[in-house]
């Protein structure tokens, strides 16, 4: 669990022991624009869905160091996710929310990775509808971890 994200409100199991919390980069309200819908006017033109994300990751060396090769790089992680939304074709935003949280797993070699895709105004009477999901590395066929 990404512990850090400000929608984990679970108190912690009893007797469970307390280990360091994980280092988060955090990255909210990124703008992107995708064909996504399931609706024939959602087809036509480019949407803007908002993506918040949370990656889980070690800052120490980077800490360390202070040199941006050894940190999660959130302005490459934001220009990726950018990139894949506006080639993206997919009807759900579940599967694009799948995809992205691939992309930060595999590409960036986050831990783990929380995030939310939603799609302003496409429900009349909300600011917003998507959807949030988390994913782990040990859920991937992944090669090292940061």
């Amino acid at each position: 669990m990404l512990h850090a994200s400000p929608l984990d409100t679970s108190p912690p199991s009893p007797g469970a022991a307390a280990g360091p919390a994980p280092d988060i980069v955090k990255i909210r309200n990124l703008r992107a624009w995708s064909l996504i819908g399931v609706h024939p006017h959602e087809r036509v033109q480019r949407q803007e869905i908002r993506i918040d994300v949370w990656l889980e990751t070690c800052h120490r060396a980077a800490a360390a160091s202070d040199d941006i090769a050894d940190a999660l790089d959130y302005s490459a992680v934001a220009r990726a996710f950018r990139e894949h939304a506006g080639r993206s074709t997919h009807q759900l935003i579940e599967t694009l929310g799948e995809e992205l949280a691939a992309i930060a797993l595999e590409q960036f070699g986050a831990r783990a990775v929380r995030l939310s895709v939603e799609k302003p105004g496409a429900v009349p009477g909300t600011d917003a509808v998507g959807i949030e999901i988390e994913r782990r590395r040990a859920e991937h066929h992944t090669g090292k971890g940061r």
